[in-house]
């Protein structure tokens, strides 16, 4: 599934998210360009009395782990669903080692475990599968070490 738009509408209906955060999703879903309006939402967390993107993060987080499960769900994740990953990163002023440093390792690892079994099925990582490991890693903001951990355990089995 690449269309965020659509992604985003489905991951609003199927999750409990708070008021804030929809309406951050919102500004997306509602775009007519698909477009990732930053003064819209430096407005909405000015009427919402939030400092900073980074003061909710613990919910913007959430977002992102289930995007990418949402993707997951037709099989492997696609450049542009990567995209999609980074640019909503961004929007929701998620940073490097965030989903580390909030709790959220075994998640991480279950949707990249899930993705490398996926790519080790056939027991071949071709150069397209080999791109795609390193946007994996970039994905969820991962140092080498802590991605070549799961890489590892995943491919021992």
């Amino acid at each position: 599934m690449t269309n965020l738009q659509q992604s985003l509408s489905i991951l609003i209906e199927r999750n409990n998210y708070p008021d804030l955060t929809k309406k951050l999703l919102n500004i997306i879903t509602d775009s007519k360009s698909s477009s990732f309006d930053v003064i819209a939402r430096n407005n909405l967390l000015t009427e919402q009395n939030v400092r900073r993107i980074s003061d909710i993060k613990n919910y913007t987080l959430d977002v992102v782990v289930d995007y990418a499960q949402l993707c997951l769900e037709d099989g492997i994740l696609t450049s542009e669903e990567i995209k999609n990953v980074t640019l909503l990163k961004l929007f929701l002023g998620i940073e490097e080692g965030d989903f580390y440093r909030n709790g959220k390792k075994s998640i991480v690892k279950e949707v990249l475990t899930k993705q490398l079994q996926l790519m080790f099925a056939d027991g071949i990582i071709d150069a397209k599968e080999a791109i795609l490991m390193s946007d994996m890693q970039g994905l969820f903001g991962l140092s080498y070490t802590e991605y070549e951990e799961f890489v590892q355990e995943v491919s021992n089995k």
